[in-house]
């Protein structure tokens, strides 16, 4: 069920904000490799060690969980460098093995949160 178009301006954007944050499946990539991601950063996210990486030539934040299997939890887009960053990214889950914790409420958005963290951390670092 969606919102019409002549409902209310704010209930449109309540209702679209909803959908953005919940995790979309993806099974366009398999068998990425965690070992060959470059490292950005670490965090516990619900008592799981969280690892974020990239791979080179591919716009996309990877997020790995080292000590469960499958690896991959899948990837976030949509960085731009500001301060909204977490409100702009979305979570694309490949291993659909993590849908369910991915889903749990608040998770999608830990992880948006510390990615943005962990990403203008490393960006801080590169640029000098």
């Amino acid at each position: 069920m969606g919102v019409g178009r002549l409902a209310p301006h704010q209930v449109r954007a309540r209702y679209a904000q909803a959908l953005k944050e919940i995790p979309l499946p993806v099974r366009s990539f398999t068998g990425i490799d965690p070992g060959g991601l470059t490292p950005v950063g670490e965090a516990e996210i619900a008592g799981r060690r969280v690892q974020f990486g990239v791979l080179y030539a591919i716009p996309r934040l990877w997020i790995t969980f080292p000590e469960h299997l499958p690896p991959i939890l899948g990837f976030l887009t949509g960085f731009d460098g500001t301060a909204g960053d977490a409100m702009r990214t979305e979570l694309h889950v490949t291993e659909l093995d993590h849908l369910d914790w991915a889903r749990q409420p608040g998770q999608a958005a830990t992880l948006k949160r510390a990615a943005a963290d962990i990403w203008r951390a490393a960006q801080r670092e590169c640029e000098g």
